[in-house]
Parts: structure tokens; C-alpha cells; sequence
């Protein structure tokens, strides 16, 4: 008698023997510590469900050879367990480990729908509603490059940019390692544009930023791809939504990444600094203002943070360094 196809719904912990008709909609390759390497994947139902799977690394080659992305199989038998990992792919509470059992055929069904990202809003991170210990997806339009360090003597490449959707909501991305020179290589080759530069990063990780204390992104270190004005069908409906949203929006703003450098943002405020405030006023401002000064720079300093020049007149610390500083 022939085993009837279950549902990713209808799997249950513990029961490693069954049939179901899936398609791969993502799959990533995964270096480990000791230098082998193993498949992850999520596959999708005909219903849409969605679950995380992992193979032994003992079975990379074959499984690397068999399995393709978007492709349709029968997949027989594996191990449903708790999806009790630190970060999660996908918010299902099981996921599949594929052992000595596990086989996959390739078979044509087209029913089982074709990959869709489930963006999360901007709005939804700034809110402070996702969870810390699950991936998203987000979408964007490239808004400022705040900053880049490029990698050497033991650190790492990494940018810091924004992103801004179709409300004005602007939430901060960290791109570290590949990713940084991914999108350094596009930053740098490319010009100023008419239309504005949708970003796409998949398996997103949000936790609040250590200075800022505000929602921030970054890459997986492991899964994330990173896609610049990817043709999709869901980017092209994002990226009218954007241009349609606001007739003055002007495309982001391309800038040229230097090594170690601190980028000045694309902010509008820094377009009409009409006031004009002295020093001294300045250094008694305990929030973020954008106004012109004027003064004579008699010296700088340097420490590991950058550069500096004392900027208080009259401060009367006791011990110079400790006066105000300007960076």
C-alpha cells in the first residue's frame, strides 16, 4: 500500500518515517568551525507552510549535488526535533534533521506556490514587535552611508547604512564581512541614479544598537543574501509604491566608500544651517542641533577613536584632556 503525502502541519516530533511533496525555496550552504561544511534549506508545502532543515555534513556532497533551489521533490522520512536553536529561520516550531533514511525524488508539482519573501515592516522593528531570536526579511531603499571599515590587522569589513521604506521609516543595517564588500563593490561602481537603490537582505537579524539603543540590522552569518535592485516581482511593487509615495523623492544618495572613514549623512537638515551659535553654546547642547560655528582651530589631537581638537573656551577642568572635545 502506498504511504499518502502529509503536510508540513501534520509532522510530528519523534516520527522520522513519512512522504511529503515540497518545494525548496531557500538553500544555503554552511561552513562550520572545524572546516566541513553542511546543506540548510527551508522547504514549503502545498499550503504554504514553511519549515527549516539541516543535513549532516557527512552527506554534504550528496546532498549539494542533488538539491537545487526553487526545484519541486518527494522527500521521504527525516527527524522531526524542537526548533530550539539561539536563531531561528523560520518561526515553525519543529524542524527537520535529515539522516541515514532520508531520500528525495525530483517530481514536477507545480501547485506547491514558488518562493515569496514575507518582508517585515520597518515600522514593525522600530516598535519594537519582532522577536530577537528569529531571521526576517526586509526591504528598503538605500537612505545614507553612515560609515565603512574596511578589513585588516584582525578586524573586520563592515558598513553601516539606512534604509527607508514607503512611510519614511528609516531603521540602521550593518553589513559585515562579504556582505560589506558586496555592497561596497556596487556603492563604488556605480552612479548617481534617477530611480532610488532597493535593497533586499533575507535572514535579517534585529537587536537594539549599543549606543543608540534603537532597532538595528545585520547579516547572518550564515543564510543572509544580500540583493541591490534584484528584479522581482515584489521589489517592483515596492519600488513604485516608494517613487509614487512622494513625487519629490530623490534618489538615494551614492557615496563613495574610503577605509576607515566616517561618511557625512545624506540629511537635509545639513542643506540650511541658517543659525549661527558659538562654541560655548554648542558645548551646552545636550541634543543633536544642526547650526554653523565659526572658530580658530589651534591644534588636533589623536587617539585611537579618531581625531579631536578642544573646543571649550574658558573650560575650567582641572585637567585639559577632560575639557569638551570636538570629533
Amino acid at each position: 500500500m502506498l504511504r499518502a503525502p502529509i503536510c508540513i502541519k501534520d509532522l510530528v516530533k519523534g516520527n522520522q518515517v513519512w512522504k511529503m511533496q515540497i518545494r525548496v525555496v531557500d538553500l544555503w550552504v554552511v561552513k562550520e568551525k572545524t572546516g566541513q561544511k553542511h546543506i540548510e534549506l527551508v522547504i514549503q508545502d502545498v499550503k504554504g507552510d514553511q519549515i527549516h532543515v539541516t543535513t549532516q555534513s557527512r552527506d554534504f556532497k550528496d546532498w549539494n549535488d542533488q538539491v537545487k533551489e526553487r526545484e519541486t521533490y518527494t522527500l521521504h522520512n527525516g527527524e522531526p526535533v524542537v526548533n530550539d536553536g539561539a536563531l531561528k529561520v523560520c518561526s515553525n516550531p519543529l524542524k527537520i534533521v535529515f539522516n541515514g533514511g532520508t531520500a528525495m525524488t525530483k517530481v514536477p508539482f507545480p501547485d506547491i506556490p514558488h518562493h515569496k519573501y514575507n518582508f517585515h515592516p520597518i515600522e514593525n522593528f522600530l516598535k519594537g514587535s519582532f522577536k530577537a531570536d528569529l531571521f526576517y526579511d526586509v526591504i528598503g531603499v538605500l537612505h545614507e552611508v553612515l560609515r565603512t571599515q574596511m578589513g585588516g590587522d584582525g578586524r573586520k569589513s563592515c558598513v553601516n547604512i539606512t534604509l527607508r521604506d514607503v512611510e519614511g521609516n528609516v531603521i540602521e543595517v550593518v553589513l559585515w564581512d562579504d556582505y560589506c564588500k558586496q555592497f561596497s563593490a556596487y556603492n563604488t561602481s556605480s552612479t548617481q541614479k534617477k530611480s532610488p537603490t532597493i535593497i533586499v537582505l533575507t535572514h535579517a537579524w534585529c537587536k537594539p544598537n549599543k549606543v543608540s539603543g534603537l532597532p538595528s540590522l545585520s547579516n547572518a552569518w550564515n543564510g543572509s543574501r544580500l540583493l541591490i535592485n534584484v528584479e522581482h516581482p515584489q521589489v517592483e511593487e515596492f519600488k513604485a509604491s516608494y517613487v509614487a509615495s512622494d513625487s519629490s523623492n530623490a534618489p538615494a544618495l551614492s557615496l563613495s566608500l574610503t577605509s576607515e572613514s566616517s561618511l557625512q549623512s545624506a540629511n537635509k537638515n545639513w542643506k540650511s544651517l541658517d543659525e549661527v551659535k558659538s562654541i560655548r553654546a554648542i558645548a551646552e547642547l545636550r541634543k543633536d542641533y544642526f547650526a554653523t560655528t565659526i572658530g580658530t582651530t589651534k591644534y588636533f589631537k589623536t587617539s585611537k577613536f579618531g581625531w579631536f581638537f578642544e573646543a571649550c573656551p574658558g573650560c575650567k577642568a582641572s585637567n585639559k584632556s577632560q575639557g569638551c572635545k570636538v570629533w
